[in-house]
């Protein structure tokens, strides 16, 4: 814009202006002043400048405020003028009434040490979206300004100096304490029940709640993180949590008392029973349930005098079921759900014999388990033997298994590269090889399996998260592990892109 005459940009901050009373009041009258500014372009000395008059021909109130956006974009960049934050957030007008009641409870939002007034601006147009009555405010919050699009208008507001202040009045008013937070004890937001009233606490972008806050907190919930990053930018983590915090009156009202660590990180790799496995784990207890001090400190009292424990838990990662599963031991044929182990339950509740290793404060360490890292644990029961243990059972279908079963067998090559692989950390290969291989180890709609294509040779190859497992087929019911190899090819070994973080390990593997 410096290059143009003082004249050149006088035009253009008129149409500039114009165009930015058009857009906060969509009226005819703004149109016509908007479409006299564009026509004045005409008479400008830039080129630059006069390219901007043509665009009255698309000036109409008919193609809605979305198009204006776009005939401004062309004056905004050549005036040099970026656009603002709360610029991006323009939406066609708002509802004149609401659609429908606010559902009965209080929606309480305390904003903690917020930093970003474009936070606060977006979780105040959030809450008002998902029926919150209020939105507090603490510590060094700003006020949102421009960037809550009126929406601080249309909620009830407060500012406490201190949380602890925001607290005891909830508490006064007979509402639930739940903070959105990362931590250890924190109750995955996909298994926890709203309580009617509540005030939910968010925290700062950098640090998240104070720790003097969450100690007074009678819950803690948690957004379950799948990938690389374990952080949400506040606002977006909101919209998460307000987009639940209704409770559907068909949710379960279970809640759980505690959650799996140290557990399988893939389901991949978990056997189909903990029984078939040695891994450990530990179960952590949560210090508050339902809002008040859990004492599953003295619940456990007892405990370690069993050998084994029934564990209640939810297969947090189900994602739908079906009346018919196809059970991966046997011959592939389709079995009735309730006749099946299949985690693909309607209600997502498990059940699971574990072996105990030690029981203390709030925590169960055991072996023999089949959970994943993050299982939600809803009941602990112990094994009684006198009365669980049937071993002469009928088991269905599961008694005719074994002659569809496969021997599988280790050439030197495979055992010598498992070998070096389990010293070295990778210790799930053998696991998952019995897992994957004793029954159907051919079938690739439910396994990445590449199967032969030469007849003769009968080699197979399966895929075991960046690594592959050669195997042969050596009779009808019996198979050979012929050898591991790196999943990487040499390009991406020599590529510092490293996302699942083992690439170190398949050098040292390759270059043995």
């Amino acid at each position: 814009m410096n290059e143009l005459s003082s004249n050149d940009r006088k035009i253009l901050n008129s149409a500039l202006e114009a165009g930015r009373r058009f857009e906060s009041a969509f009226n005819l009258e703004n149109e016509s002043a908007f479409r006299r500014a564009l026509a004045a372009c005409d008479s400008a000395e830039s080129p630059l400048v006069q390219k901007l008059g043509p665009l009255v021909q698309k000036v109409s109130m008919a193609h809605g405020p979305k198009h204006l956006m776009a005939l401004l974009v062309p004056i905004e960049r050549l005036s040099g003028r970026l656009a603002r934050d709360e610029e991006f957030l323009f939406f066609e007008r708002d509802r004149e009434h609401p659609p429908i009641k606010k559902p009965p409870g209080e929606r309480i939002v305390l904003c903690e040490n917020i930093r970003s007034a474009f936070n606060v601006g977006a979780i105040f147009r959030t809450g008002e979206t998902f029926a919150a009555n209020e939105i507090w405010m603490s510590g060094y919050t700003p006020d949102p300004q421009k960037t809550a699009m009126g929406t601080e208008t249309m909620l009830n507001t407060q500012r406490f100096e201190r949380s602890q202040d925001a607290i005891k009045e909830a508490r006064a008013r007979g509402i639930k304490i739940v903070a959105l937070e990362t931590s250890q004890n924190a109750v995955p937001i996909e298994e926890f029940n709203w309580p009617t009233d509540v005030l939910l606490i968010l925290g700062n972008e950098r640090f998240g709640v104070d720790s003097q806050t969450l100690a007074e907190c009678d819950h803690i919930v948690r957004i379950s993180s799948h990938g690389q990053k374990n952080s949400l930018n506040v606002g977006i983590a909101f919209g998460i949590a307000a987009a639940g915090w209704r409770r559907p009156e068909t949710q379960s009202q279970l809640n759980p008392i505690g959650t799996v660590h140290d557990g399988f990180q893939f389901a991949q790799t978990a056997p189909r029973q903990g029984a078939y496995a040695k891994a450990k784990a530990r179960i952590e207890l949560f210090p508050k349930f339902e809002g008040h001090p859990s004492n599953f400190d003295q619940a456990l009292e007892d405990l370690d005098g069993f050998e084994r424990a029934w564990i209640i838990f939810g297969f947090h990662q189900n994602k739908g079921w079906l009346p018919k599963v196809r059970p991966p031991r046997g011959d592939g044929t389709q079995r009735g759900l309730f006749s099946t182990r299949s985690p693909h339950r309607p209600s997502r509740l498990g059940l699971t014999s574990v072996k105990i290793e030690a029981v203390f404060d709030r925590t169960i360490e055991i072996s023999e388990h089949d959970l994943l890292e993050g299982t939600p644990i809803y009941d602990i029961k112990p094994y009684v033997p006198e009365a669980d243990a049937f071993p002469n059972a009928k088991a269905g279908w599961l008694d005719s298994i074994s002659e569809f079963a496969f021997t599988l067998f280790e050439s030197p090559e495979f055992t010598d590269q498992a070998n070096w692989l389990e010293v070295n950390g990778e210790r799930k290969i053998r696991d998952f090889t019995n897992e994957q291989l004793r029954f159907q180890p051919y079938d690739d709609r439910r396994k990445r399996i590449e199967n032969a294509i030469d007849s003769d040779i009968k080699m197979h190859t399966i895929a075991f998260r960046t690594w592959r497992i050669d195997f042969l087929s050596i009779s009808d019911r019996e198979l050979r592990l012929c050898r591991i190899r790196s999943g990487y090819s040499e390009e991406e070994l020599n590529s510092p892109m490293d996302p699942y973080n083992d690439k170190n390990l398949h050098r040292r593997f390759v270059k043995r």
